[in-house]
């Protein structure tokens, strides 16, 4: 039996259903396989509890309302692990880490591929790390809890004595040492993000583990791109996984085969922001057709969906994300799609024995009016005279951070678009599904949190109890661009 100097606990924060179904636990596993005196396991929201004295617990932070859940994880592990360095990653450590800066030590600002920073933050000490990614001119790919929690220790924010000061008063005085605070954390903390400027090979999960039970079946995950080359304002993750990089398609076929041949997958599954907009998206799927597998795209483009796509991946249902109803509304917020395109990807779909239609939809856009409104009803009504059944979904506009949307308020008055939208399509048997809208809001909240946000989080245990414990106002209103608090992140 093999001895190791080091074992790490790899946690999706949420069901196996979803975890398996991550790339990203299954790109940490295969990135610390390569180290001969790392063991590592991935471990999920059903069986996290059975780590025991780990050298290192590392929990991708995929959604802000998984927080709850993550908290939970921490607080539980650091009794069972009291030794372990506790790490994140993922695009919400990558946009903001300051809501979790109390529960972890480190923080990966960047995509791990081609380097040993995992590696390095599980084997060394602080002073090793800042020595190798820390120089006076930048400092990249991690953030070192305690440098950020110093400044707050020291700033005194958290002991300020407000009480003999009226309310109006007490907020001014808080705020004006808030701002000192991010200014110094720019400053002294600035931390550029991390990043393959090419994808290849050298580290992708080919023993992935598979399961029914996986959001996308028994299938072997084929990631074709990072990033996207489109231009939606709403999109944190065409900021963070800037630029767009796809991988060469001889690579690709070298993946299914080897993924193929490695595991018990029926299906695989095609990720990326755009399936349809990879060049070479044909020619792939018509290679993995041969193998008598089924595929499973990600997302589809309506202004690049073909008959002959259509054709190899012989879907049930088609799902388009117009985002809005109106095309001024799209053209506002950079969503390239007409309704020409998305009613012809409809038409060129039922040709192909496709009646189901998915929709998603977004409301609580800056300068959004009535008609907007109107008009994603409107739309979906037209599509619904094309097939037999469609279902929408449609949430609140969230300001994701590193966004050029990032300082916009959100929209509270979205709850009643949303219940107009439903009242209406109701009429035609459509279908609306949405989330809790005070979930979005906590989610708003915890996306766009700093410290304050992160010592509230000690003490509450899910969304309605941190929304009741903060001046929600102070996170959904817009934001100076100048007093961002995650600005000390550089993505590009």
């Amino acid at each position: 039996m093999q001895n190791f100097n080091y074992n790490a606990g790899i946690i999706y924060p949420n069901k196996f259903k979803g975890g398996i179904a991550c790339l990203a636990t299954h790109i940490l596993n295969e990135n610390l396989s390569k180290y001969k005196n790392i063991h590592s396991g991935v471990y999920f929201i059903e069986n996290y509890g059975t780590i025991k004295n780990s050298d290192a617990i590392i929990i991708t932070l995929q959604y802000e309302n998984d927080y709850f859940n993550v908290i939970k994880i921490v607080n539980e592990l650091k009794k069972t692990n009291p030794n372990a360095k506790f790490i994140a990653g993922g695009p919400c450590a990558i946009a903001n880490p300051l809501p979790l800066i109390n529960f972890f030590d480190y923080f990966v600002i960047g995509e791990i591929e081609g380097s040993d920073i995992m590696y390095d933050i599980i084997t060394g000490q602080d002073d090793d790390l800042r020595d190798k990614y820390y120089s006076k001119e930048q400092k990249s790919g991690i953030l070192i809890s305690s440098d950020i929690l110093d400044i707050f220790e020291t700033s005194g924010l958290s002991n300020l004595e407000l009480s003999n000061y009226d309310e109006e008063t007490q907020a001014e005085i808080y705020y004006n040492e808030l701002l000192s605070v991010i200014e110094k954390i720019k400053k002294e903390n600035s931390i550029k993000r991390i990043y393959p400027k090419k994808l290849g090979l050298e580290d992708y999960p080919i023993e992935q583990l598979t399961h029914e039970e996986g959001a996308y079946g028994k299938a072997f995950l084929l990631e074709i791109g990072r990033g996207c080359p489109r231009r939606c304002k709403f999109c944190m993750a065409k900021c963070i996984y800037y630029p767009p990089r796809y991988r060469k398609l001889e690579d690709l076929k070298y993946i299914v085969d080897e993924g193929l041949k490695h595991t018990d997958a029926d299906k695989v599954a095609l990720i990326a922001p755009s399936v349809s907009d990879y060049k070479h998206v044909l020619e792939l799927c018509q290679y993995i057709k041969e193998k008598d597998v089924k595929i499973s795209p990600s997302s589809l483009r309506a202004d690049t969906l073909t008959e002959e796509l259509l054709e190899i991946l012989e879907l049930k249902s088609l799902t388009i994300a117009p985002e809005a109803g109106s095309q001024r509304m799209r053209d506002n917020i950079y969503k390239d799609v007409s309704k020409e395109n998305i009613l012809n990807a409809v038409d060129i779909s039922k040709e192909f024995g496709i009646n189901t239609v998915k929709l998603y939809y977004m409301v609580g856009f800056k300068g959004e009016k009535s008609e907007d409104i109107n008009e994603i009803i409107s739309l979906t009504k037209e599509i619904k005279e094309k097939v037999r059944k469609v279902d929408v979904s449609i949430n609140p506009m969230i300001p994701k951070p590193h966004t050029p949307f990032e300082s916009h308020a959100f929209d509270l008055s979205s709850k009643k678009k949303i219940k107009t939208i439903e009242k209406e399509l109701k009429k035609y048997k459509v279908s609306v599904d949405y989330e809790n809208f005070n979930s979005m809001i906590a989610q708003t909240i915890l996306c766009r949190g700093d410290f304050e946000i992160s010592e509230v989080l000690k003490s509450v245990k899910n969304p309605n109890e941190l929304i009741k414990s903060v001046d929600k106002d102070i996170y959904l209103c817009e934001y100076d661009t100048e007093e961002i608090p995650w600005n000390f992140i550089q993505i590009k």
